[in-house]
Formats: C-alpha cells, structure tokens, sequence
C-alpha cells in the first residue's frame, strides 16, 4: 500500500512576468514530490503572463486572475483563500525550487519528526551563487520569532495550512507580510534545513521599480499598522532598532495627517514594550517637526 503523502498547496502570485513565468512553474511541475496544487494568481497582468499560464494542462495548476492589479498582498490573498492542501506555501513567480526542494522540507515532519508544524530552508541568489539568508548556519530546531534579532535577507519554507486560523495579510500596508507571519511563527514547531532549496533570480527592471513617495499611502500604512499589537510586541522584544523607527515614523506621519490619536497609541506602544526613548519623546511633543515633514514632501513631490 503506497503511504499517504499530505498535498502541499503552492501559491504563485503574479504580475506581468511572461519573461519569467515558465521557469518558475516548471520548477514546480518538476518536483519529485508530487502531491501538489499549484495555485496561480494573475493580478491584472497586461501582457502576456496569462496566455502562457493558459497552455498548462496539469490538473494539479489552477488559475485566477484579478481583472486590474491590485497588489502582491492582495494576489497572494486570494491564493490563500483557495488552499486545499494540508501544506502551503508561497513562490516568486521568477524564482526556481530546485527539483528536490518541497519532497526534503516535507521529509522533515513525514520522517524526522511529526510533530513540525513549519519547515524552513535557506535560498541562493542565481548570479553570485550566495545564500540569501543570513544568520542560521546548521539544521536545527528554530524559535523563527526570536532569531529575527540576528537573521537577515530571504529564507523560504512550508507551513502547515492550520496555523492560518483563516486569517490573511493585511492589505492596507505596503509589505509588512510579517505582521501573519509572526502569529504563525508563534503557533508552530519550526525546523531548519541549512540547505539551498530555491534560487532568487533578480534580473529584469520588474523587480525594482522606482516610484515617487506617495504621503496618503504612507499614511495610510502607519495607521494600520499601530494595530497590529503582536507584531509590534514581537518587533519590540526582539528588534529593537527596527520597533523604535516604526514608531517614530508613525508618530511623525500621524501627526502629518492630523490623527492624533494613533499619534498617542504609537507613543504609548513605544513606552510600554520599550521603554522611554528620547527621540521618540521629541517627535510626539514637538509637532512642529511634522510641519517641517510636510514641507518637505511637498516640495519633493512638486
């Protein structure tokens, strides 16, 4: 009798990557591990992303699509709302999983120990050949929230689908996907393989692309973003530097959108996880540096 393989949902968000798309689905299709769905959202893509996708015949591939874009977050969302597999994860629709990659992550809790909940692994960049993660070095058991006090860059795994408990990224903020991220991470058993299981490509101009500040955006990210208290717990206990810059930032651009009462709730976060801080203390009680602030955006923005 052929032993039980749980199936891995792989959801692959993207955005006008027709010079890419091919290799990352072959990626996938080519996995030794074979209980699998590939879930690929297509948020608005404009060329011809979505004709390519269309010639895959592969039961196992299913295809939404966004009629305008409306965000990595929001693409990635809606993958997570089809996940049928007892595993999921998410793949850059311009990287490539080496052949061997979900059947060694997988081997972990179906041989090593069924008790993990979370695997991860490390990822190589295509043109230097270097790790992208940076801070592990050895396989072992992980507290994934306490070692962002010393891990760095991209590092890539599975998750088990329970640990969601059905919630989503928060698609008011721009990138910030460790506010999920973090609630997981404190819901699982994590195991690391120090090993190389994808490859990061980082040709091509769609991956960087350069826009001008946009304030309301801002704005509107900081403002979700004061409520989201487990993240800001996590970032305060073990970031320190980066907890103190939120807040900071949101006091400063809350008082620039005159709402100061998420103004207060920054400050009064920073206090109580962190403790007094000077330079936070200045940007709340001086609100002129928000007038200064203000000024300044305009004028580059002009």
């Amino acid at each position: 009798m052929e032993k039980y393989l749980p199936m891995v949902s792989i959801i692959m968000a993207t955005y006008n990557r027709a010079h890419t798309i091919e290799r990352a689905v072959k990626s996938v299709l080519n996995q030794t591990y074979k209980n699998f769905e590939l879930i690929i959202i297509d948020d608005g893509s404009v060329d011809d992303t979505l004709n390519i996708l269309k010639k895959y015949e592969d039961p196992r591939i299913r295809i939404y699509r966004h009629d305008v874009n409306k965000g990595v977050t929001a693409a990635k969302n809606s993958g997570l709302k089809q996940i049928r597999g007892e595993w999921f994860t998410t793949f850059d629709s311009d990287d490539e999983m080496m052949p061997h990659a979900i059947e060694t992550m997988m081997d972990i809790p179906l041989k090593f120990d069924n008790t993990i909940t979370s695997v991860t692994c490390n990822c190589v960049e295509a043109g230097s050949g270097n790790f992208t993660g940076i801070g592990l070095t050895k396989d072992g058991y992980i507290d994934a929230n306490k070692n962002i006090s010393f891990c760095e860059g991209d590092y890539w795994g599975l998750t088990k689908t329970e640990l969601l408990h059905g919630e989503l990224f928060n698609e008011n903020l721009i990138g910030y996907e460790s506010t999920l991220w973090y609630k997981i991470n404190a819901r699982s058993k994590s195991y690391y393989i120090h090993k190389a299981l994808n490859t990061i490509y980082v040709e091509g101009t769609d991956r960087v692309t350069v826009k001008k500040f946009n304030l309301d955006k801002k704005v509107r990210h900081y403002e979700s973003l004061v409520g989201e208290d487990f993240f800001l717990s996590v970032t305060g206990k073990y970031n320190p530097k980066a907890f103190n810059r939120i807040c900071r930032n949101g006091i400063l651009l809350m008082n620039v959108a005159k709402n100061h009462d998420a103004a207060k709730k920054y400050y009064q976060t920073c206090n109580k996880i962190a403790g007094r801080n000077l330079m936070i203390e200045l940007v709340y009680r001086f609100r002129f540096l928000s007038a200064v602030y203000r000024k300044y955006v305009n004028l580059r923005n002009a």
